[in-house]
């Protein structure tokens, strides 16, 4: 062998050892990973033997309900060093036996009504923290042993599962989410209030894990490797130090910590050569894995949740179809109403009545007219939650007598009357022959309206992206009270700021506030709609759905009022104070299912003007979202161009 065939020969074997290694550290990186997801849950297997135990021996002493308390605080501490990866790889489970909300739900897609009791970790907390744990001592022991036995359960079934890279990074992502929405909050601990010292544990468990992977990341790009290490420390020591729950700087911790490390989270990803979701899952997911932020404008996809492509090339020619069709009235069998005339783009695509209009203009519907910005972010519709397509929403107006009191068949006779409404559909559904002009596409065409009405654009988002230096700071401490002491962000989830529930927000949430069928707190009476109980699905008759109603968006609440879903209050200060009074039950109102802590928040009247502040603080611009400046001809029927955009208001 010649001189230069050595040089070359030893130089591809180089080359081959050094690709080689770096696989190896790839896979050692894993394996790391794997061993101390299986030691966590080696270590929550002991806490949860041990609660138990400690649960068995409460006698009523002091000593015996601390010790609980410890227990209690000790196996959730430990749960949330593993929580990032059970989670991301059992949601379901985990949600319904291990770590779900205290309340009852339902076994879904059965015939009858099967209740599920709630069960897990914040039930414990609640019941161990509460007034007097001894009096709940057989349901303590009871739920410790569910526990113990059903997180066994996970055990077995996840030592099996294979970790990969992407599901590491992508259950990290989740946990930045779950911190803040769920953790800080005060959302997972309803009785201790612990949430600080947990949020600490969770990121422990997390670093620890990533790592792993910080001698990939010093090869690949070594300035990301330093910056990340010390944002890890910082945050641990920040969290540290700033233990207290009422005190605790939530708006210093999202700027400074939550949106700066999801975005280097997300560079990391893309440095060390990890695929992401969509290169090897199709489906489309509610949260975007490319934004870089929970503020990020693009966090969440609307297409998922209307179950449209908004990458379709034909998006924008369907969506401004729709955008006519909302604003005319020749969908309403009178030809005086349109969509837009119980949704007006100024007000925030409401109304501004208790109860909107009925179609003779004298009586109205049975609830008030909801936004429709951002109502797109939700996996069911309406106040009663009756209807879980965005594209089925249409149906429900055109078959009501109060509303639209048509039918698809007389739409559609209408509608092809119009050359120049045939000539807009045969452009936005070429591909579609024979349908171009059916039930199909007009609620296809409605749909993509409404999953473009977005709104995140307010002041408070563009403080928190940077875009802005400034920030009133009574908005500061009301969105610190909001996510904070007054509980509001536990129900209105960011950053939407309604009741889709993160991380994965893919499920929609109603509560049982007791709400009152008028502002009157000294002489309150409860309003009779039963909300979603009788909203027609056999699946939502139980009792404890009933009034209970859809959480939706505070953004853009400044320009909704009236609130909730009777038009009962007039002003934002009224909705706080019903709040802060604790609902209709701590008004004394006999709301056997109030899902609202019924306690009073306590807040000062400063405190309940700064959670106003910050409410109004997420009005975003409403003037982008223009009605057309004509509606298409009917030049058989010329009585109907006399019809006015948006029908009657």
């Amino acid at each position: 062998m010649n001189r230069k065939m050595l040089i070359l020969a030893l130089t591809l074997l180089g080359f081959f050892i050094s690709v080689g290694f770096k696989k190896s550290e790839a896979t050692i990186a894993l394996e790391n990973v794997t061993k101390q997801f299986h030691q966590e849950m080696e270590n929550m297997a002991s806490a949860a033997l041990r609660l138990r135990q400690v649960a068995e021996q409460l006698d009523g002493s002091t000593a015996k309900t601390l010790a609980l308390q410890d227990a209690v605080a000790q196996v959730r501490l430990t749960f949330k060093k593993g929580e990032f990866l059970y989670a991301y790889l059992d949601p379901q489970f985990v949600r319904k036996s291990l770590n779900g909300a205290p309340l009852p739900s339902l076994v879904p897609n059965v015939p009858s009504i099967i209740v599920i009791e709630p069960s897990g970790l914040q039930v414990l907390d609640e019941l161990a923290f509460g007034e007097n744990p001894n009096e709940s001592k057989a349901e303590i022991v009871k739920l410790a042993e569910k526990f113990e036995r059903d997180f066994q359960e996970l055990h077995d079934f996840q030592k099996t599962n294979k970790l990969t890279h992407r599901h590491v990074f992508e259950a990290i992502q989740q946990q930045l989410i779950r911190s803040f929405t769920l953790g800080v909050t005060g959302f997972d601990t309803p009785g201790s209030a612990n949430a600080i010292p947990e949020a600490k544990a969770a990121f422990e468990g997390m670093y620890a894990a990533f790592k792993n992977y910080m001698p990939l990341l010093e090869e690949k790009d070594r300035g990301l490797a330093i910056v990340m290490d010390a944002r890890m420390e910082n945050t641990l020591q920040y969290l540290t130090e700033n233990d207290e729950f009422e005190s605790f700087d939530r708006l210093g911790f999202l700027m400074k910590h939550i949106e700066p490390q999801y975005q280097l989270f997300f560079e990391i990803h893309k440095a060390l050569g990890i695929e992401f979701a969509e290169e090897t899952d199709k489906s489309p997911r509610a949260v975007n894995s490319h934004a870089t932020g929970l503020f990020d404008p693009n966090f969440l996809n609307a297409g998922y949740f209307a179950n449209i492509d908004l990458k379709e090339p034909l998006f924008e020619k369907r969506k401004e179809l729709g955008r006519t069709l909302f604003f005319d009235p020749i969908l309403s069998k009178n030809i005086q109403r349109s969509c837009a005339s119980c949704h007006q783009p100024e007000k925030a695509f409401t109304d501004g009545k208790p109860k909107s209009l009925a179609s003779d203009g004298k009586g109205t519907v049975q609830r008030n007219s909801p936004t429709l910005l951002n109502a797109v972010y939700a996996d069911q519709y309406f106040w009663d939650l009756r209807e879980p397509r965005l594209d089925r929403q249409m149906m429900h107006v055109v078959m009501s007598k109060e509303e639209f009191g048509t039918t698809y068949v007389e739409i559609i006779d209408k509608l092809k009357q119009s050359e120049a409404y045939r000539q807009l559909f045969a452009e936005a559904y070429p591909d579609q022959p024979q349908y171009q002009l059916s039930t199909y596409t007009i609620s296809d065409a409605l749909s993509a309206y409404v999953a473009s009405l977005t709104s995140l654009d307010s002041p408070f988002d563009r403080y928190v992206r940077g875009e802005i230096g400034q920030l009133d700071p009574a908005v500061k401490r009301g969105f610190n009270l909001f996510m904070g002491k007054a509980a509001c962000g536990t129900c209105h989830f960011a950053p939407v700021f309604n009741g889709t529930v993160p991380p994965t927000y893919d499920d929609s949430e109603s509560e049982v506030l007791g709400i009152t069928a008028t502002a009157d707190t000294l002489h309150p009476v409860l309003d009779t709609d039963l909300g979603r109980f009788a909203n027609g699905m056999p699946s939502n008759n139980a009792d404890f759905m009933k009034t209970s109603f859809k959480t939706v968006t505070v953004r853009n609440v400044e320009l909704t009022a009236p609130y909730m879903h009777n038009g009962a209050f007039k002003t934002l200060e009224e909705v706080v104070d019903f709040y802060n009074r604790g609902g209709g039950k701590g008004l004394k109102l006999d709301v056997p299912h109030q899902t609202l802590p019924f306690d009073e928040l306590k807040l000062t009247r400063a405190e309940q003007n700064d959670l106003v502040a910050f409410m109004k603080s997420l009005t975003g611009d409403v003037s982008k979202f223009e009605a057309p400046t004509s509606l298409p001809v009917f030049k058989n029927n010329p009585t109907w161009n006399e019809r006015k955009v948006g029908g009657n208001y």
